[in-house]
């Protein structure tokens, strides 16, 4: 959940449920909404490679530059 959504729940249920301000609270709950929303929406990270390491092993990660025509199609 991204911390302005955060804020918006925390200080939205706060407001509107120990103070009683029916804004606050639609305010809160909307935001609660939308968090969930998105994290229901958003799909995990892929997991490219997968392995166990044992003791006296050794791995190194690299980083791969894509070409620029690899770059225009992800992007749409």
């Amino acid at each position: 959940m991204s911390p302005l959504v955060g804020r918006l729940v925390r200080k939205g249920l706060q407001r509107g449920l120990v103070e009683g301000s029916r804004g606050w609270l639609y305010v809160g709950a909307t935001a609660a909404a939308v968090g969930i929303a998105r994290w229901l929406i958003t799909e995990p990270p892929e997991t490219v490679f997968l392995s166990e390491v044992k003791p006296g092993q050794a791995f190194e990660i690299r980083t791969v530059k894509r070409d620029a025509a690899d770059r225009k199609t992800k992007r749409r």
